[in-house]
Formats: C-alpha cells, sequence, structure tokens
C-alpha cells in the first residue's frame, strides 16, 4: 500500500515537473526580442537587392547601410531574399535561427557542395552507366 503511495507521488512530482519545464519553455520561444541582422553581402549586387524575411510570421524588412532590424519571437527563423523592389531578380538562402545579433550572408558564387551534388546525381543517372 505505502509503495503504491510512493510511486503515485513520484509520477505526480515528475508530471508536474514536465508540465513546468514545457510551460517555461513555451514562454521563452515566445518572447519577443530585438534581432539585429547584418548583411554580408559577397555577391557582385548592390546591397538594396536583398531583403529579409522572417518565418512564420512572414514579415520583411529592408537593409539600410547592411544594418536590419525586426522585432520577432525566439522561435522565428529569418533568411535573405531578393528585395521585392527588383522583381526579376530570385534569390534566396537558407533560414537561420534568430538571436540578438545576426549575420546573412549574400554568397552568389556556386559553392563546391553544389557542384558535388550535381556531380552525384550525373553519375547516379548516366544513361550509360545503366
Amino acid at each position: 500500500m505505502i509503495y503504491k503511495f510512493f510511486t503515485a507521488l513520484f509520477f505526480l512530482i515528475a508530471i508536474s515537473i514536465c508540465l513546468f519545464w514545457y510551460n517555461n519553455s513555451k514562454k521563452y520561444n515566445n518572447e519577443v526580442i530585438k534581432v539585429s541582422i547584418k548583411l554580408v553581402n559577397n555577391c557582385e549586387l548592390y546591397d538594396k537587392a536583398f531583403m529579409v524575411k522572417a518565418f512564420p510570421s512572414n514579415k520583411t524588412t529592408k537593409f539600410k547601410d547592411k544594418k536590419a532590424t525586426m522585432f520577432l519571437t525566439r522561435s522565428s527563423k529569418i533568411k535573405l531574399e531578393a528585395s521585392d523592389e527588383f522583381p526579376g531578380f530570385h534569390f534566396s538562402s537558407l533560414a537561420v535561427k534568430v538571436d540578438n545579433e545576426v549575420n546573412l550572408v549574400a554568397d552568389c558564387s556556386n559553392s563546391d557542395r553544389l557542384d558535388n551534388i550535381f556531380d552525384s546525381l550525373k553519375d547516379q543517372f548516366n544513361k550509360e552507366a545503366n
């Protein structure tokens, strides 16, 4: 009888701790912070060709002197995109988690990683090899 009581008490305490931790982490992730974003432009394009887009809120902002500021939740992600001022230009980077300070890199060159992926696809789908 006493073992059942202590086992039930243990599970109640464990569940309470888990709920408390979950509630605190949810509050932390929903906390709004000021995100300072710096553009590192390695492309041969003007800085105004790029803008920042946040997810899931879909907020956007443009750079001024290679800097931008947004107020976002800690669970948000941001990525570099082509500015909507230039409808014929397409660019998109990988999304990154927000922090108080974030550097977004615009790199327009073909990366070695991308070349390796294409080489691998060519080898895999080569007609003569099959």
